[in-house]
């Protein structure tokens, strides 16, 4: 059972067990705090720092939460200042989410999975097989309101919201065997306070992804405060007690639609109403009124830099919504707002250096961890002649060589980003008429191609407004789809009806950023099909073949692949092995077309901010702000 050098034997590299393996040692017994945690402690109104950390804190130092080859000139920090970052959607703020809301049992420098340490876990260890993964909390470990995290947290999220239908109807693929929609539900087994142990019937290697960072997840999933759900949970509060709350909701006798209401995700947790939810993140919603959104640092956060300074450095986050993401760069480059990355675009360079000094922001130009344009035809869209001419693959070869990829390089992104890999990138558009009337797409009198049908074939291109590039880029594409004898049709649309259209498969074609710069690194499987793409096969597999329509040999192939590396450790020999029979499909079949990889990302960050990463992942600094401070 015990395999502490798993990593050693399968691919090289080792998972780290104990706290702090791969960071600096940290021995001293007394710690630092920041002033306004040390003024509540003289008031009596919070308990000393000692007692509120665990026994063994998280230790951040160079290269533990981002590279050191990323963060060469990492150094411990000051505390104080604020962060000021923008959403567009209420309720819903990326940049704070990412910041504040993705901790996880499992952490990894940068967004990958190499080098893999306990986080909220202080001890980890994997069974030779991959199939038992054995953990240890970290003891002292305390919710945001105080409350020690034990392994009744564990236990409850376990027996009473996965294993209870009426909170969860569908058990998550993720907690089944090899990640399968069909495999058998994990097991659960509590050794003592703070141990416990999950196993699967299957191997599971790649459980170590989904507990680390794939999906942004978070802990969750897996644990949850039970001592403050269980007043609204059935099995420990009477439906007596529950009358009253279930009365003011609107609801009857439906306990388990309050106790969700009661209950946040580490994706809602920058919701108004999660305001008073036990957390284990950095940072802790304080107020939330006339669409601005306060963050305060948390008492209790794990965590400490290498000189015992109790993380994080920032005292404050605001957020304040803005109509839309234009607005949200007006507000960067006058000043108001000082952290800017999910809505930054590389059109925008100029503006960010003309006002960078002005305005009293730093822009650093880092790597974009997904493709951030790419063109996708839905393949199980239910129009029959759509479905006949769209998976016929010299059609979506002659769609592929019509894309003038450099142009929008060039003109859309500044020259910051190459030609993509996935999928052949040769443009020609005159190989790609020639395909087009090879499959009897001839052009009509007006010049646009007219289908089996005997009408013009149409393209509705949709786009949402997810990101200031994304519109300039569909622009080119459908000129450049134009120029074959295609008729498209663009349209802008809110991002939540585009989304709502994706989900109801009434989408043809879209664009929007892909993760394969995730996929290279072991992170993510967003390479199965999704609703961007191929909503009904995605459906077909997560149903078990229930619902949906069940896809052609290729994509069972894809299925296949994906599921021997849900099996494997990542980076292993085998993982390895499958991810490149992964890409062969990609580039032999043309499920989508993307058009750049490895661009750049700008991030803007306050001007005299210390350990900013030079370079890297932007998103990643993004995701570990706890170690920014104000020199």
């Amino acid at each position: 059972m015990k395999n502490f050098l798993i990593g050693v034997v399968l691919f090289g590299l080792v998972f780290g067990v104990f706290a702090g393996f791969g960071s600096i040692a940290f021995s001293q017994k007394k710690y630092n705090e920041a002033p306004m945690l040390a003024d509540l402690v003289k008031q009596g109104k919070l308990e000393s720092v000692e007692r509120r950390l665990p026994k063994n804190p998280f230790v951040v130092g160079p290269g533990v939460l981002i590279s050191k080859k990323d963060l060469p000139d990492w150094q411990i920090g000051k505390y104080g200042g604020s962060l000021k970052m923008i959403h567009t959607t209420a309720d819903w703020s990326p940049d704070v989410f990412i910041a504040n809301c993705t901790e996880n049992l499992l952490v990894a420098p940068g967004i990958g999975v190499k080098d893999i340490k306990p986080n909220i876990v202080e001890k980890f260890e994997i069974s030779k097989d991959n199939r038992v993964f054995t953990f240890r909390l970290r003891e002292g470990l305390k919710w945001s309101d105080g409350h020690p995290v034990t392994t009744d947290d564990i236990k409850f999220t376990y027996e009473d919201l996965l294993l209870n239908d009426k909170l969860t109807p569908v058990f998550p693929a993720r907690f089944r065997s090899a990640g399968k929609p069909d495999g058998e539900p994990m097991k659960l087994e509590i050794l003592d306070d703070y141990s416990f142990r999950i196993s699967f019937k299957e191997p599971y290697g790649g459980f170590l992804r989904e507990i680390t960072v794939t999906g942004w997840s978070g802990y969750t999933d897996l644990i949850k405060p039970a001592h403050y759900l269980k007043q609204f949970h059935i099995k420990y509060t009477s439906l007596d007690k529950l009358k009253p709350l279930l009365e003011k909701e609107g609801f009857k006798d439906e306990w388990w639609q309050l106790f969700s209401l009661k209950d946040f995700t580490n994706w809602e947790q920058t919701q108004a109403q999660s305001i008073g939810f036990p957390v284990l993140t950095p940072w802790i919603l304080k107020k939330a009124a006339g669409g601005v959104y306060e963050w305060e640092r948390n008492p209790y956060y794990f965590k400490v830099d290498t000189a015992g300074n109790q993380l994080p450095y920032i005292d404050k986050i605001v957020s304040t919504q803005v109509q839309d993401t234009e607005m949200g760069n007006m507000k960067v480059l006058t000043g108001e707002i000082n952290f800017l990355r999910e809505s930054t675009a590389l059109n925008k360079l100029p503006l960010y250096k003309q006002n960078e000094k002005k305005a009293g922001f730093k822009l650093v130009l880092l790597d974009m961890h997904v493709d951030p344009s790419c063109f996708y035809l839905n393949l199980t869209y239910k129009d029959p002649v759509w479905r006949k001419i769209v998976r016929d693959i010299r059609f979506r070869r002659a769609i592929n060589m019509a894309i003038n990829r450099k142009e929008i390089i060039d003109s859309v992104y500044y020259g910051f980003g190459s030609l993509p890999k996935t999928v052949p990138s040769e443009y020609n558009p005159t190989k790609a008429e020639q395909l087009l009337d090879e499959i009897g797409l001839k052009k009509g009198p007006d010049g646009w191609r007219v289908g089996p049908d005997g009408k013009t074939f149409e393209i509705v291109f949709e786009c949402g407004a997810h990101a200031p590039d994304l519109m300039p880029a569909a622009e080119l594409i459908t000129e450049h789809l134009k120029s074959v004898g295609l008729k498209v049709l663009l349209k802008r649309v809110d991002p939540s009806l585009w989304s709502q259209r994706l989900a109801a498969n009434e989408n043809q074609a879209n664009i929007i950023w892909s993760v394969q710069p995730m996929w290279r690194d072991a992170t993510w499987t967003d390479y199965l099909p999704t609703s961007q793409w191929a909503p009904e096969w995605q459906r077909w597999y997560n149903t078990n073949g229930k619902e949906g329509e069940e896809p052609p040999a290729e994509i069972k192939s894809l299925y296949k692949t994906h599921e021997g590396r849900m099996a494997s450790v990542p980076y292993s020999t085998q993982d390895v092995k499958l991810t490149n029979q992964m890409y062969k499909l990609y580039y032999d079949n043309v499920f989508y077309f993307p058009v750049l990889e490895k661009s750049k990302y700008p991030l803007i960050v306050p001007a005299g901010v210390g350990n900013v990463p030079r370079s890297g992942q932007a998103i990643a600094a993004n995701m570990y702000v706890e170690q920014l401070f104000y020199k």
